[in-house]
């Protein structure tokens, strides 16, 4: 397994998640906040698994920032093998962010865009702008885990609606339906924690 690259605000996310692998049943391991997360030796096998996965996943991210630019966070999909990395380009306006999106597909092959938080219709739009909209909550604090919670929900519904190919990341879809959703899943698994995580990112977006 070949990850290169993650510093302090970056992650590689694997498979569903926790508040999915909390509502499943997965076996889970305590971290120093008391929180649980999945076992990665277990994430990682299971999303091989499903995606039948054959080459090494690459989390993207610092050393792949252009002149200028830090990095918010970033993420490899074990699913797809895509990796995102969104960046603060050099003239970030916190009154107006606008953030510079990479992307690489599971061959390396890499493409970019710029994100206008204020313009993302969070009902109708892709994994791109979704996943720099919830790295912007995260990164200003507005909502601390919502990249981790957008990464769970993610995952469970690309793992649900088998839809963990290439263009993945390309669909649009409605996002405040899907972690609704996800949320009443939470609520009659009685994981509360994983309902009350996700009613706060839903918050957000409504």
């Amino acid at each position: 397994m070949g990850v290169n690259g993650i510093g302090i605000n970056q992650m590689a996310w694997y498979n569903t998640g926790k508040a999915a692998s909390d509502a499943l049943g997965s076996r889970t391991k305590k971290t120093s906040e008391n929180t649980t997360q999945p076992s990665f030796a277990d994430s990682v096998r299971q999303s091989e698994q499903a995606a039948g996965a054959s080459q090494p996943l690459v989390l993207h991210g610092k050393n792949d920032a252009d002149e200028g630019e830090t990095i918010v966070g970033s993420s490899v999909n074990a699913l797809t093998g895509a990796s995102m990395a969104v960046y603060k380009p050099q003239d970030f306006d916190a009154a107006n962010p606008v953030y510079h999106v990479k992307t690489w597909d599971a061959d390396g092959n890499m493409t970019e865009r710029m994100v206008d938080i204020s313009k993302i219709n969070l009902r109708n739009c892709d994994e791109i702008d979704m996943s720099a909209y919830t790295w912007h909550l995260s990164n200003s604090g507005q909502c601390p885990n919502a990249f981790l919670k957008f990464a769970a929900v993610r995952g469970h519904n690309q793992t649900a609606q088998q839809k963990y190919h290439a263009d993945s990341a390309l669909e649009k879809v409605d996002w405040v339906e899907i972690i609704r959703d996800f949320m009443q899943m939470q609520y009659d698994a009685h994981n509360m924690k994983g309902y009350l995580d996700c009613k706060k990112l839903l918050g957000f977006m409504e």
